[in-house]
């Protein structure tokens, strides 16, 4: 392998502990984006961290990833300051330098042996290296410090065939485990015996306990089990693991921590504290964790009785926490909560001064202690009071004071159910009694939201010069939200004002705004437009008819985006008074709405209209010339799309739920270029061309709810032959089998059967002249049984069966009728059979939802996202393991 000169020289001259945190990142593929803090976390377990003075093995480990990213053997991605990215050249070098002691299992025909000398083990299972494979071999590499699961997520299908208890029996020296995302229930007992285990990595496990052994690995320092929501508790000795430094539970579903956790003396790191009520797991229990840095979520905080209690975790000492998140759960008992003692617990859970950020959702007293928002807290920059999914305030009737915190940035309040007034006490501390005398209010502030204040009527916006670097303020769901809003706002670039109907006050005088969004019925009153409004989003019939008519007179020279929607009276819209600059036109829910063409527009490149324009039965693309995107939705009354110019540069076109809509004829001669076609739910649609189209650039072409072109050999037109996805959806009652021979263009390369309930016969006569098909996927057809015909094309590399019982049945790898009889599958072919048959029955309605979502996208790659949404959120649904990858040559 041969390495640039220059970079071996870089090489060189790195101390030697840093030479061995950079080869260790061999273990990963190229391109891979590694975190900081993790990387740190794995150097540390391996012991190549060096200490040095007074300093933290963590701000050690720190140092060294800060000088390789100094030396560009690291680079940021883009503007994340925790993830990094290695250039292929640096990468190659790792490699080199990594030699017998690194193995890789990636790619199985690359792949070197692992030997003796071996100690440093990963598998990434995007590759084609079985971990079964892995398991075999390993006892060569007995002295192995490292095992890491590279690249694993929750949705790929992995069968990992008893590896957990392959590796943990075979590999006792292990210092640095990853399971993360292997489908594990349960760890074995045999996780005891690794006593120099040092990082262990369970996140995103179906985990659901821990066993107790796990509390003999003494040498323990990190253990990761973040978003494994199936573990309620941890095991009784967690306090016995005396050198944890990092204990990650984010995610978990903990109902309380174990006891004696105060005994964790070395921990710098606890994502999260759920108080509990016995004497031994109350809040107290964090007093003796003096160590604690960035941040901590404290949980279930209805559990401390009084503020003695809340005193004893010594918040204000932990000078290295700076993101504090606080949290009480719903009581049963909240009609008889003390308000005062309510407010006396958080007042002496008071944080240190150094924090940065606050989160605080649940808080079940009338008021707030003064330190919140006092102005010695001078590096707050965020507050989030309030979480939909959580919990808000339903006791409070007044907001903190926050206006002299010198350094926030970033606010956000919701849930404020009992709040009728925002006024003085909001920008002043209540001891202030002269607010001319005090700072300007708000004077690094942002962003500010307000968000489902249901009791919200009045915002005494004063006037104090407040909010001088205002950015962004939105307000949402204050349906009692009357008044004024502040009206001079010098900095303000975007305002969304959303689902407050009885607000009624004029837009705030904003020279500087960019972006204007108000939705849901508001009766919010716009004069002049912003010059400098580049975005504009308008809903409800109040609205609409002023904002057209401002539009055609305010010279708006930088307007790109245009959303109209939800307006019940007629709107004529003359194309020659849209401002020049558009890009983006969406129109909505305006079924009065009408297009005078007139002249062109030549800037526009995406147009949506949805459930609008009634009176409209033709609609004429011709007054946009250059668009490149046009998505036509649930308009009734359309019958065509009429085009008699040139639309060279239309790539992509969807038009759906219009069932009145027959012909699009005269659209293949005007756009040549057009790229991806989605018909959906148009059941009167004819596909057929006017004249004699060239050969069109159409590559991706999607079909649903229409039988008549599914029945039709409309495939077979000229504008078609160069097609290379087709993907063929929903009911069509009356095909039975498809596809018929001959029928589907020879350049096809993926074909996906998207739920056609009504197919029982997959015929593969009229597959055998698709040499170049890599791809099939027949996704829900429950009566599809049958494979017609000889066999599949050769050149086929995947074929996909989800939630096609019978099919899925005969496909199994034991089914002789596959691989041996009439039907087999082509010898080159290796074929994936993923069987999921029981999951329509669990999420039927669910999926279906998702599965429109599918259809009306390109690619195998949105169909399989949105199977991974469909999974994540059903964390306990476990996808069958029963498939088989296999390659007969």
């Amino acid at each position: 392998m041969n390495v640039i000169p220059a970079l071996r020289i870089s090489y060189y001259y790195l101390p030697p502990a840093i030479k061995k945190c950079f080869i260790y990142c061999s273990l990963y593929p190229k391109d891979y984006e590694f975190d900081k803090d993790e990387l740190v976390l794995l150097w540390m377990a391996e012991n190549f961290l060096q200490p040095i003075g007074k300093k933290t093995l963590e701000e050690v480990g720190d140092e060294y990833f800060d000088e390789l990213v100094t030396r560009s053997f690291f680079h940021a991605r883009n503007t994340d300051e925790k993830i990094f990215v290695m250039h292929d050249l640096v990468h190659d070098m790792a490699m080199m330098f990594a030699g017998e002691f690194y193995f890789r299992a990636e790619e199985l025909q690359n792949a070197t042996e692992i030997n003796i000398k071996t100690r440093h083990l990963s598998h990434n299972v995007k590759g084609n290296y079985p971990i079964s494979k892995l398991s075999r071999e390993c006892d060569r590499a007995e002295h192995a410090r490292t095992f890491l699961e590279i690249k694993l997520v929750p949705w790929i299908p992995f069968d990992m065939e008893n590896a957990p208890c392959i590796l943990l029996s075979k590999l006792k020296f292990l210092r640095a485990l990853s399971f993360k995302c292997f489908p594990l229930e349960s760890l074995p007992d045999s996780i005891g015996e690794l006593i120099h285990l040092r990082y262990l990595n369970l996140s995103q496990t179906y985990i659901v306990t821990l066993p107790e052994s796990l509390s003999k690995l003494y040498n323990l320092q990190t253990l990761k089990l973040v978003r494994c929501a199936n573990l309620k508790m941890l095991p009784v000795g967690m306090k016995d693991l005396v050198n944890l430094r990092h204990l990650d539970i984010r995610g978990t579903s903990l109902h309380e921590m174990p006891k004696g956790m105060s005994k964790l003396k070395n921990l710098q790191f606890l994502s999260d504290y759920v108080v509990g009520k016995h004497e031994e797991n109350k809040i107290k229990e964090l007093g003796a964790l003096v160590y604690l840095h960035k941040s901590i979520c404290i949980d279930k905080l209805e559990n401390v009785v009084d503020s003695t209690e809340a005193s004893e975790a010594r918040m204000f000492d932990k000078d290295g926490i700076d993101s504090l998140s606080l949290s009480w759960s719903s009581d049963r008992n909240e009609n008889i909560i003390d308000s005062e003692i309510e407010r006396d617990i958080l007042d002496k859970l008071r944080p240190h001064s150094n924090l940065k950020e606050l989160e605080m959702w649940g808080y079940r007293g009338t008021t707030f202690p003064n330190w919140l928002g006092h102005s010695s807290y001078r590096n707050i920059t965020k507050i989030t009071l309030g979480n939909r999914s959580v919990g808000g305030f339903k006791n409070c009737r007044m907001l903190p004071s926050l206006g002299q915190l010198p350094s926030l940035k970033h606010l956000s309040i919701s849930e404020f159910e009992r709040l009728e007034i925002v006024g003085a006490e909001f920008y002043f501390c209540q001891k202030d009694t002269c607010c001319l005398e005090a700072p300007t209010p708000f004077p690094m502030l942002e962003t500010l939201s307000f968000t489902s204040m249901r009791c919200w009527k009045e915002w005494r916006a004063l006037e104090y010069n407040a909010f001088p670097r205002l950015r962004e303020l939105t307000i949402s769901e204050c349906p009692m939200l009357r008044g004024d809003l502040p009206n001079h706002l010098p900095s303000l670039h975007s305002l969304t004002i959303k689902d407050c109907s009885n607000l009624s006050c004029c837009v705030p005088e904003a020279p500087a705004m960019t972006s204007l969004s108000i939705e849901g019925g508001n009766k919010v009153k716009i004069g002049e437009l912003p010059p400098l409004l580049c975005h504009l989003s308008i809903s409800g019939k109040h609205l609409a008819d002023p904002v057209v008519e401002a539009i055609t007179k305010t010279q708006l020279t930088c307007l790109t985006y245009l959303e109209i929607s939800n307006c019940s009276s007629h709107i004529w819209f003359p194309v020659s008074d849209i401002p020049p600059s558009l890009q983006k036109l969406r129109i909505w829910g305006c079924r009065k709405l009408e297009f005078q063409v007139e002249g062109q527009h030549n800037s526009l490149q995406k147009l949506w209209i949805r459930n609008s324009c009634d009176s409209v039965t033709s609609f004429s693309l011709d007054a946009f010339p250059n668009v490149k995107e046009v998505y036509i939705r649930e308009c009734e009354k359309m019958e065509s799309i009429v085009v008699s110019r040139s639309l060279s540069c239309l790539r992509i076109l969807t038009i759906e739920s219009c069932r009145s809509m027959k012909s699009m004829s005269t659209l293949w001669m005007a756009a040549p270029q057009l790229e991806q076609l989605q018909i959906l739910c148009c059941p009167e649609m004819d596909l057929s061309a006017t004249g004699d189209p060239h050969r069109s650039s159409l590559r991706f072409l999607t079909i649903s709810y229409s039988e008549k072109l599914v029945s039709s050999a409309a495939f077979m037109n000229s504008q078609f032959q160069g097609l290379t996805q087709l993907s063929i959806g929903r009911e069509c009652e009356n095909v039975k089998c498809l596809p018929k021979e001959g029928w589907l263009p020879a350049s096809l390369e993926s074909l996906f059967l998207m739920g056609i309930v009504s197919v029982e016969t997959l015929e593969c006569k009229g597959l055998a002249h698709l040499t170049s098909l890599q791809e099939l996927c027949i996704y829900h057809c429950p009566k599809l049984e049958n494979i017609e015909g000889e066999k599949l094309p050769a050149s086929l590399i995947r074929l996909y069966i989800t939630a096609t019982p019978l099919l899925g049945k005969r496909c199994e790898i034991k089914d002789p009728q596959l691989i041996h009889g009439p039907n087999k599958i082509s010898s080159a072919a290796m074929v994936l059979l993923l069987m999921i048959n029981n999951v329509l029955d669990k999420i039927q309605g669910e999926s279906e939802t998702f599965f429109q979502k599918a259809i009306q996208q390109q690619g195998r790659a949105a169909i399989m996202d949105t199977m991974q949404e469909i999974q994540e959120r059903h964390d306990n649904l476990k996808l069958s393991n029963d498939f088989t990858l296999t390659k007969n040559k």
